[in-house]
């Protein structure tokens, strides 16, 4: 029977409501990586050395020389390099130079050679009877002759330093080396060798010993 069925038929699934969706969460912060990866580095250029270029010698007509040096200037200039072996000097400043110190020179040893002359001939007269020792005593010059000696001794010792340093530099712009200072040594000719290697022009060039002090470079 229909109805009879119906009771004993059985029950339905109740339906379960839908789950409610999950409430969205604010996104996270964004963290920096621990070790975040660094640009590369720019390639930096390499030092290349550069090609030798021989220079080229400097011609003659290149060179003009400056005017000589006047008797005051090349004093002054030796006496302000007074101890000064480097460098070079050009002819003017070392021949006034050393014109200069023989000047001096002279003006004491000629006096002195001839006070101690005239002590000689007061001695000669003296003893052979051409005077009296009294007046050979009243015209001895000794101390004429005490008082030069000192001097010409201070003068030749403050000059000696320079007349050397300034001959180094003079040896120095003809090429060669200041060592043939050393001949002065020697006896007899040994001294004059240097002296006479001053004598011949200075290479225009610059050398091992620094530039010309005479010639400059023309453009």
């Amino acid at each position: 029977v229909p109805e009879v069925a119906a009771l004993f038929a059985p029950a339905a699934p109740v339906p379960q409501p839908a789950p409610a969706a999950p409430a969205p969460q604010p996104a996270p912060m964004a963290q920096p990586a621990a070790h975040a990866p660094q640009p590369a580095p720019m390639a930096q250029p390499q030092y290349q050395q550069p090609a030798y270029r021989p220079q080229a010698p400097v011609a003659p007509g290149n060179m003009v020389a400056t005017p000589q040096m006047g008797f005051m200037d090349a004093v002054k200039t030796c006496f302000k390099k007074y101890a000064d072996f480097n460098g070079r000097a050009r002819r003017s400043e070392f021949w006034w130079f050393y014109l200069a110190c023989y000047v001096v020179n002279a003006i004491i040893t000629i006096p002195l050679k001839f006070l101690l002359d005239y002590k000689n001939q007061l001695i000669q007269d003296a003893i052979y009877g051409g005077i009296s020792r009294a007046e050979a005593e009243a015209s001895d010059p000794t101390k004429f002759i005490i008082i030069l000696g000192i001097l010409m001794v201070v003068v030749t010792i403050a000059l000696f330093i320079p007349q050397l340093a300034a001959m180094c530099r003079r040896l120095h712009d003809v090429g060669k080396s200041g060592n043939l200072l050393w001949l002065f040594l020697l006896c007899g000719v040994g001294g004059l060798v240097p002296l006479i290697m001053c004598i011949p022009d200075g290479n225009p060039a610059p050398n091992q010993y620094g530039e010309s002090p005479k010639y400059v470079s023309q453009p």
